[in-house]
């Protein structure tokens, strides 16, 4: 793997991460907060740097600085009236997630495809999701679709804390495929060291993100930091930061050789 690009901003951001850490409880009145349906415990003391999973939490962070706070809302009419009433800044989420139009706030789409997308080895045997009945499916547990593949495409579930965990999954041969949100696996792939592991299932449905913000905000300002961090451009750029650092993750935690 080549190390330069990825051990330096993975090294240099390590602490920048730790000190970021949030909560999911809500700020002062003084701070941003920013809504989604879950946020990231705070890492044990001595664990290893993970990368979340989901691109919301590294825009919501982004977004609202080392002050601010991520807050888990899970109930459409709370997340309405939060929002309307000033408590956040806005939510990020799945689109239908928020529930219906709200009174007071604004939805809009954004440009990141969170599509459950899989990924295997190269000289795999699957050639759609109907031939994943029975066979092992890596999934990050603070990702989008635990359950939800055993369900539709009676696959056998291994859950793992994390994205760089499941992806360790499937590259040591413990599971047959991977399935994560689909913009973040495309960027994976773009790292040659990953092109064992690139062949694919397209995504079976379309999953997309959603900015909510009040359509009257009382601090206009967070609420174009908020746009600015979720912007087409900046997604971009997180999602190819988050490969990035997931990538190395992997690299560091699989100390024996890839025997595949």
């Amino acid at each position: 793997m080549n190390r330069g690009p990825v051990s330096s901003r993975r090294f240099l951001g390590t602490l920048a991460l730790c000190a970021g850490s949030v909560f999911a409880a809500p700020a002062p009145a003084a701070q941003a907060a920013v809504g989604m349906a879950a946020v990231p415990a705070p890492s044990a003391p001595g664990a290893k740097v993970r990368t979340p999973a989901r691109i919301e939490v590294l825009a919501g962070r982004a977004a609202v600085g080392a002050g601010g706070a991520l807050v888990a809302v899970e109930d459409p009419a709370r997340l309405t009236a939060m929002v309307a009433g000033g408590e956040l800044v806005g939510w990020l989420g799945v689109v239908g997630e928020a529930g219906g139009p709200g009174e007071g706030v604004r939805a809009a789409s954004l440009e990141y495809s969170a599509s459950p997308m899989a990924i295997m080895r190269t000289d795999t045997d699957i050639h759609d999701w109907r031939s994943l009945a029975g066979r092992t499916v890596c999934l990050a547990a603070d990702g989008r679709y635990v359950g939800e593949l055993a369900a539709r495409h009676g696959a056998i579930e291994q859950v793992y804390p994390s994205t760089t965990d499941a992806l360790l999954g499937v590259r040591t041969g413990l599971c047959d495929a991977m399935v994560h949100d689909q913009m973040f696996l495309e960027a994976l792939l773009k790292f040659p060291e990953w092109r064992k592991f690139s062949a694919r299932l397209e995504p079976y449905r379309r999953v997309g993100l959603a900015r909510v913000t009040a359509a009257d905000p009382a601090r206009p300002d967070a609420v174009r930091a908020l746009a600015t961090a979720t912007s087409p451009g900046r997604l971009a750029a997180l999602t190819a930061d988050q490969a990035r650092d997931i990538a190395f993750e992997v690299y560091l935690d699989q100390v024996v050789p890839d025997c595949h």
